[in-house]
């Protein structure tokens, strides 16, 4: 078997760090693979050993399957695969006609990194994040085979947190509206506690709202920019804290608990899914920053009880989602796909 993964992004993370993992699970499991890619990780993904061929953003094009440009990725992708059965991971919807043509007898698999199906009907297998997205495919797929896998996970283990100062809680992601980071600062405002530091990993749309809200709160906000290795600056006593409204099964929590950081979270479909329903983490209303304040205290009163639960969930995070564990779940699903 050849695996060929498909993805045209325009920012780093997400869809990226998918690719990443999905490429390390099979090299760590012996299956040759191929990365068709256009984005800001091209490097890294290079950088990390992926063998990695450059797609045409014209790969998402209504026509692409017309492209001349087909013929010389044909051909690179068959030259990889060397006569063997190819399985197609396509993880931008968009670029699906295409690798139906490019090659037309491959089994196509299309991890949901999004609760939006409209075109992965022609897919052969949907790999599903959580529960509530595993049910909504399900309706609207009626004639493709649909599985609730997750995410690989497949990273190296990291060290240990170092000592450090004082609680910290951190927000690392965009700055949009869906990941919330402005209720974040309506909590720490809500602790009265002008000395707590609040730290910000990423950049985004709302970077000056959220700024600008800082200012107003009175809360002692830092801006660290965006950081390709963001829990490589935490230390045993900062807390991660994810506000957003919608998450399919973050690679961020996962991470996080690899790490062994405590984690607060909104209550979502991902974020539940990640933390064992609350075992491995503490939860959230989404967009109730008293609730969140109430999270914090906790977290302040007690840091080793939510430290304790992430350890838990670093025990559990690779028995599940590691190279061996999710490629066994994967393989099965494409057996069924073949007869």
């Amino acid at each position: 078997m050849f695996v060929l993964q498909s993805a045209v992004v325009k920012g780093r993370g997400g869809i990226a760090t998918a690719v990443a993992h999905y490429e390390r699970m099979f090299r760590a499991v012996g299956v040759r693979s191929a990365v068709l890619f256009a984005g800001p990780s091209i490097d890294t993904l290079r950088e990390q050993g992926g063998d990695v061929i450059a797609a045409p953003r014209l790969l998402t094009s209504p026509i692409a399957g017309a492209l001349p440009v087909l013929g010389d990725l044909r051909q690179a992708v068959l030259q990889r695969a060397g006569g063997e059965p190819i399985v197609a991971i396509v993880h931008s919807d968009l670029t699906l006609p295409a690798l139906k043509r490019l090659v037309p007898k491959a089994r196509i698999v299309t991890p949901c990194h999004s609760d939006k199906f409209k075109h992965k009907d022609e897919a052969d297998l949907a790999v599903t994040l959580n529960a509530a997205q595993d049910a909504a495919a399900r309706a609207a797929l009626p004639r493709t085979r649909v599985a609730l896998l997750g995410n690989p996970y497949v990273a190296p283990q990291p060290p240990p947190l170092p000592e450090g100062g004082p609680v910290r809680f951190n927000f690392v992601g965009r700055f949009i509206p869906t990941k919330d980071p402005v209720t974040l600062l309506r909590a720490a405002q809500a602790l009265r506690d002008t000395a707590r530091e609040v730290r910000f990993i990423g950049e985004g749309e709302l970077d000056e709202e959220v700024r600008r809200v800082a200012a107003e709160t009175g809360v002692n906000a830092v801006f660290a920019g965006w950081l390709s290795a963001p829990f490589a600056e935490f230390h045993r006593n900062d807390v991660l804290v994810l506000p957003s409204q919608w998450e399919g099964l973050p690679y961020l929590l996962q991470e996080a608990l690899d790490h062994g950081v405590p984690i607060i979270a909104a209550d979502n479909p991902g974020n539940r899914t990640a933390l064992g329903d609350g075992a491995y983490g503490a939860l959230f209303p989404f967009g109730d920053a008293p609730a969140l304040a109430a999270r914090m205290r906790e977290a302040l009163a007690g840091l080793d009880a939510l430290r304790s639960r992430a350890e838990n969930g670093r025990a559990a995070l690779r028995q599940r989602y590691g190279a061996a564990a999710f490629w066994r779940a994967l393989a099965a699903e494409l057996d069924q796909v073949s007869s």
